[in-house]
């Protein structure tokens, strides 16, 4: 699993981070040259790559942790209402949509990348920060994608990590 999986996000190594966001709790990273798409009749611009994360991740510089995926569920700095009104899930409203934002004006290039034997990774990128990538559940089913590896300029099959091993869909 371990050599599969640093066979294909080892593409990635070199390449600058373009876009950073999320959907829901999904946390998406866009990264590599900006390549022209077709999408739905429309042509869009985007990172060639694309990583979809679904599990526990953390991005740190350094002993501090810049962002990281409890932080969708936590308010941002300015929130001044009540806790019990906060709603996670509107872009913007959450400590995540606010930290990464600064995290992806600091221009970060992809030095290494090292996975382990379930499926985590470990991406250095330049300014001393690192991507942590750390499936965090024990379920073995269809459902249980920790994350996802897709290239959209050849709009290839998407390397798909699971808790039962590595998929190509």
């Amino acid at each position: 699993m371990r050599e599969e999986i640093d066979l294909q996000v080892g593409k990635l190594v070199g390449l600058r981070l373009q876009y950073a966001g999320r959907t829901s709790n999904l946390f998406w990273l866009g990264i590599g040259d900006k390549v022209e798409i077709i999408r739905r009749g429309r042509t869009e611009e985007t990172a060639e790559y694309f990583l979809h994360i679904q599990c526990s991740w953390r991005i740190t510089l350094g002993n501090k942790i810049i962002v990281a995926s409890r932080d969708y569920y936590s308010p941002h700095s300015e929130w001044d209402g009540e806790y019990e009104s906060f709603d996670w899930d509107i872009p913007g409203n959450n400590r995540f949509d606010e930290r990464i934002k600064a995290f992806i004006n600091n221009n970060v290039k992809v030095l290494q990348i090292n996975s382990d034997e379930v499926g985590g990774l470990n991406v250095v990128l330049s300014g001393d920060y690192k991507l942590e990538v750390f499936p965090d559940s024990s379920e073995e089913d269809d459902q249980s994608e920790h994350w996802r590896f897709f290239n959209r300029k050849e709009n290839s099959p998407h390397f798909v990590v699971t808790g039962n091993g590595i998929e190509a869909v």
